[in-house]
């Protein structure tokens, strides 16, 4: 099995709450690290010596840039400019197209575009320069001047891909249909074994609507010699928006070879990821079954399916067969960790969210899980520790403050503290333009905000959205649950499982905190509606 697309199997386990933490500390931590920290130390008495040192303003501004500190890069390279001498061309071109890149990174082109010009005037025959102004010309709507630059890189050297990429796009927006076609066709001619091209390429039909050819376009990548990491993210990022063409596609791949093991793989992979869980599953048996590969993470992956439909034993025994030779999997740990909670086995519990957090230390989830054992278990004091390190280590997840109150109002009788809590979360960034993604209509609903205020603000994120998978449905009819409005909640659900979301486990078991579906399972309606829809989570 290729390389890359093992790693989809070691990325972190699909979550009951089905709320993904960013790693926050991650570029913090790269950039504070001894080495570095010792590095700037060093720029900063060189330049307390000569604060006009463009040389070293330059160079300290490309290592903000490089650890994604835009706002320190952008004032350092903007002194630096200042400082420059007209004479030095070299310094002046570097520090313009430094300062370009980040207005890019920034979604600031417009201010990219006059540095572009400067540095394209010190450098005419850059391709770069004209790739990058050509494009950013493009995205703010410059389409004279792009094709003026596109053309220009073209008559540099007939082989750029990039020229030829941009002025597919600009046919395409001139409703040219047949020369974006044929400008397309030219940008693989000429670097066919480069899979990157056959994403943009895909990029470029997704655009004009042609989703089909555009993940074919994904699967051709993926035979190439290239690193592929990139075919598999865009494949990823396909499927989010047209799921039905990807996994169509795939469906293609898999019947014309289906002892290919990669094609079967990566769709069950993408069935998983929008949580069509028996088809993904169904998937990974075949696998095994067949002997297509002998990865043994693949029991992983099938435990994680289980989990999701409620098959608690068989996805323990997998998780488990899967640690056997996964030893620090993470994830894998984690999963076990919730299976075993969920059967009362508290101790072996906290031991596997132990192993979870020393495979993947200050990771939320795995934080949290152990402060759910302590909890489980009246430690409450050991449990408060555990969220606040895992709120401190991930500052934009919601999840962990509203879980963090739960146990402060239900079991601490501190109903004051959990009120703060739930402000926090209502504060968020996003809280008020996606208050289901955001959780913050929970968080509002807890705090005692007005209901029919939060419910008509769910109702307008849910008439906005799109929701393929029904995983933002699915979070309605946890609210409207919550709010006491079981209508409105067997609504959203019916909508959610038509969509396809079979997490079987979410719907009838999950009671963590108060995003779930609790209040609904004692309703007759809402058992009718599971098993309406239980070829969703059974072939029986």
């Amino acid at each position: 099995m290729n390389r890359s697309i093992r790693k989809i199997i070691l990325g972190t386990v699909l979550v009951a709450s089905a709320v993904v933490p960013a790693d926050a500390q991650r570029q913090r931590k790269t950039i504070n690290n001894p080495v570095t920290q010792a590095v700037f130390k060093v720029y900063s008495e060189q330049l307390n010596a000569n604060p006009k040192n463009y040389d070293t303003l330059l160079r300290r501004a490309n290592d903000y840039y490089h650890f994604d500190e835009f706002r320190r890069a952008l004032e350092d390279v903007s002194r630096a400019i200042e400082c420059t001498p007209e004479r030095e061309d070299d310094y002046l071109f570097r520090e313009y197209m430094l300062r370009a890149s980040i207005y890019i990174k920034t979604g600031r082109r417009e201010l990219a575009i006059p540095d572009l010009q400067k540095a394209a005037a010190i450098n005419p025959s850059s391709q770069k320069v004209l790739a990058m102004k050509a494009n950013a010309e493009l995205e703010t709507g410059k389409l004279a001047d792009a094709k003026k630059d596109f053309q220009r890189l073209q008559r540099l050297n007939m082989r750029n891909s990039e020229a030829t990429l941009g002025l597919a796009r600009i046919a395409m927006m001139e409703n040219n249909l047949g020369m974006a076609n044929d400008y397309l066709e030219q940008a693989v001619a000429v670097d066919p074994s480069n899979p990157d091209i056959y994403v943009r390429r895909a990029r470029v039909r997704q655009q004009m609507g042609q989703s089909q050819a555009a993940v074919d376009d994904l699967l051709l990548a993926l035979g190439t010699k290239g690193d592929t990491q990139g075919v598999i993210d865009a494949l990823m990022e396909f499927s989010r928006t047209d799921y039905p063409a990807t996994i169509a596609s795939l469906s293609n791949a898999v019947a014309a070879a289906p002892d290919n093991s990669m094609y079967r793989y990566l769709r069950a992979s993408l069935e998983k990821e929008h949580a069509h869980y028996l088809d993904a599953l169904n998937d990974y048996q075949f696998i095994l079954d067949n002997r297509l590969d002998d990865y043994r993470g693949i029991y992983g992956s099938v435990a994680e399916c289980q989990f999701a439909l409620a098959q608690l034993d068989d996805a323990l025994t997998n998780v488990e067969y899967a640690l056997a030779s996964v030893h620090d999997n993470g994830p894998y740990h984690l999963l076990r960790a919730r299976i075993l909670r969920h059967k009362g086995q508290l101790p072996q519990a906290l031991q596997a969210s132990a192993d979870a957090l020393a495979a993947m230390p200050e990771n939320g989830d795995a934080l949290s899980e152990m402060a759910l054992c302590y909890a489980a278990q009246g430690n409450t004091e050991e449990s408060m520790k555990l969220f606040g390190e895992a709120s401190m280590n991930h500052a934009d997840n919601p999840q962990y403050y509203l879980l963090r109150a739960s146990v402060l109002d239900g079991q601490m009788n501190q109903p004051a503290a959990a009120r703060g809590l739930y402000q926090r979360v209502a504060g968020l960034e996003g809280a008020a333009d996606s208050p289901l993604r955001s959780l913050s209509a929970f968080a509002r609903l807890l705090n005692g905000d007005d209901a029919a205020t939060i419910a008509s603000d769910v109702e307008a994120e849910l008439a906005t959205a799109t929701d393929s998978d029904g995983y933002l449905n699915y979070l309605a009819a946890c609210y409207f649950a919550q709010a006491g409005d079981n209508d409105r909640a067997l609504s959203a659900a019916e909508r959610s499982l038509k969509a396809g979301y079979a997490n079987l486990y979410n719907w009838t078991e999950f009671a963590d905190g108060h995003v779930n579906a609790a209040p609904l399972r004692d309703d007759l309606r809402f058992l009718n509606l599971l098993h309406r829809n239980k070829s969703l989570f059974s072939r029986d």
